[in-house]
C-alpha cells in the first residue's frame, strides 16, 4: 500500500513538472523545420538568382565605344602626326548590337522558365522538409509515449515482484516464482533501456530539422485518421504533385532552350557611327555603317545544336512520363500502407490492448492474492510490452504513409495537399 502511494506522489510530481514545460507540437516542430531548414534556404537562394537573372533576359548588348586614330604616318617628315596628312585623323564612336527579336524573346522565355523551375523546386522542398520533419517528429513522440508506458508497467510488476519477495520471506511462496518475477522485471528494464537509446536517436534526427535548441517534450500526436484531401483526388491530380511540378518546369526549360538554337539561324545586326577629327586644313568626317549576320552554314553550326536541344525535351519528357509512373504506383502502395495499418492500430488499440491490461490487472492481483503463479504475471505483461511496441512500429510505418500523403502539395502551404 506504501510503495503504491508512493507511486502515486512521484506520477503527480513528473506531471506537474510536464504541466509546466512548453510542448514541442507537431504544426510547431514543421515551422521550425520550414524557417531554418538550410535545404529551404538553399531554394529561397535559387529563386532569388533566377528572378534577378530575368530582369536582364532579353535586353540589348551594351554598346561599345571606339576610340583611335586612322592612317597616321609612319615614316617621312610627318611621321607620327595625326593632322598634316589629310587622310589622318583621330576617331571615335560608338557600336550597338541588335540580336534578332526571336533571341532576345527566347532569352525571356528561358529566364521565366528558370523562375518556375526554382519556385517548383522550392515547393518540392517544402513538401520534403516537412515530411521528413513529420516523421522525425512522430518517431520521436512514438518511443516517447511508449518508453511511458512500459515504465508504468515496470511499476506494476515491480509490485508483483515485490510480492513474491515478500511471499518467499513469509514462506508462503516459492523461490522459483520469485526470482522468474525479478528477471520479468529485468527484461523489461532491458527493453526501457532500448526505448531510452531509440528516443535518444529520434531526438537527435528531429534536431537535425529543427535545432537542438527547439527540443521539448513532444505534444500530442495528430490525427493519423484524416487527410487534407480524399484519397480519390490525391490519385486524380497526381500528375500536379510538388514530386511532378519541377518536372513540367524542366520541360518548359528545355523547350525554351530549343527556341533559342532555332533562333540562332536568324541573323542579328549592328549599327556604328564614328566621328573622325582631322587637321586644320581639312575638314571633319564622320562613319555610319551597318552589319548583319550571316547563318550562311547552319549545317554544321545552327541545326546540329537544334538537334541536341530537341533530344533534350524528348529526354525531359521521358523522364517526367516515368516520374509520373513511379509516383502513381507509390501513391498507391502509401494509401493502401495508410489504409491497412489504420486497421491494424485501431484492433490493436480497441481490443488487443484493453484486453491486455484488463489481463495483467488480472494476473497481478491474482498472484498477490495467492491464487496464481509468478508465471501467469509474467506472461500477461510480456504480451502487454510486445503490443505496447508493436503499436509504437505501427504508428510510425503509419505516420511515414500519413505524411507522405499529407504534404503531396504544389504550393507554400504546407498544412495539407493542394491540387
Amino acid at each position: 500500500m506504501k510503495t503504491s502511494f508512493l507511486l502515486v506522489l512521484a506520477w503527480i510530481g513528473s506531471s506537474a513538472v510536464m504541466a509546466d514545460e512548453p510542448l514541442l507540437t507537431f504544426d510547431a516542430a514543421i515551422a521550425r523545420a520550414l524557417e531554418r531548414a538550410p535545404q529551404m534556404e538553399m531554394q529561397r537562394a535559387a529563386l532569388d538568382s533566377a528572378q534577378a537573372l530575368q530582369v536582364s533576359a532579353g535586353r540589348l548588348p551594351d554598346p561599345a565605344m571606339l576610340i583611335g586614330v586612322d592612317n597616321v604616318p609612319l615614316s617621312g617628315p610627318d611621321a607620327f602626326s595625326t593632322s598634316s596628312d589629310m587622310m589622318s585623323m583621330t576617331k571615335v564612336g560608338l557600336m550597338q548590337s541588335f540580336p534578332s527579336g526571336s533571341q532576345r524573346k527566347g532569352e525571356r522565355e528561358r529566364a521565366s522558365a528558370e523562375v518556375t523551375l526554382a519556385r517548383a523546386e522550392l515547393f518540392a522542398t517544402r513538401a520534403e522538409v516537412a515530411r521528413q520533419t513529420a516523421v522525425a517528429w512522430l518517431r520521436f513522440a512514438s518511443a516517447r509515449e511508449t518508453r511511458q508506458r512500459l515504465e508504468a508497467l515496470e511499476g506494476d510488476l515491480r509490485l508483483g515482484a515485490d510480492a513474491a519477495r515478500a511471499s518467499l520471506r513469509a514462506g508462503r511462496g516459492a523461490a522459483a516464482d520469485a526470482l522468474e518475477a525479478e528477471a520479468a522485471v529485468a527484461a523489461l528494464k532491458s527493453r526501457l533501456l532500448q526505448l531510452r537509446g531509440d528516443e535518444k536517436r529520434a531526438e537527435a534526427e528531429l534536431a537535425r530539422w529543427i535545432g537542438a535548441d527547439a527540443i521539448a517534450a513532444p505534444g500530442p500526436l495528430p490525427s493519423l485518421n484524416e487527410l487534407p484531401k480524399p484519397v480519390e483526388t490525391l490519385r486524380e491530380y497526381a500528375h500536379l504533385h510538388a514530386e511532378i511540378a519541377p518536372l513540367d518546369a524542366r520541360i518548359s526549360v528545355a523547350e525554351a532552350d530549343l527556341d533559342l538554337a532555332r533562333a540562332a539561324r536568324r541573323p542579328g545586326w549592328g549599327v556604328e557611327f564614328t566621328y573622325g577629327k582631322r587637321g586644320p586644313a581639312y575638314d571633319d568626317m564622320g562613319m555610319l555603317q551597318f552589319t548583319v549576320d550571316l547563318p550562311l552554314f547552319p549545317k554544321n553550326r545552327q541545326n546540329p545544336v537544334i538537334s541536341a536541344r530537341t533530344a533534350d525535351v524528348r529526354r525531359v519528357r521521358a523522364e517526367r512520363d516515368a516520374e509520373i509512373a513511379m509516383h502513381g504506383a507509390e501513391l498507391n502502395q502509401m494509401v493502401i500502407s495508410w489504409q491497412q495499418l489504420g486497421e491494424q492500430l485501431q484492433f490493436l488499440e480497441n481490443e488487443q490492448l484493453p484486453l491486455a491490461r484488463e489481463r495483467s490487472r488480472a494476473a497481478l492481483g491474482a498472484f498477490r492474492a495467492g491464487s496464481s503463479e509468478a508465471r501467469t504475471i509474467v506472461d500477461a505483461f510480456s504480451s502487454e510490452t510486445e503490443l505496447l511496441l508493436t503499436r509504437a512500429t505501427l504508428t510510425v510505418e503509419r505516420g511515414m504513409a500519413w505524411s507522405y500523403l499529407r504534404y503531396l502539395q504544389t504550393s507554400g502551404d504546407t498544412t495539407g495537399s493542394t491540387p
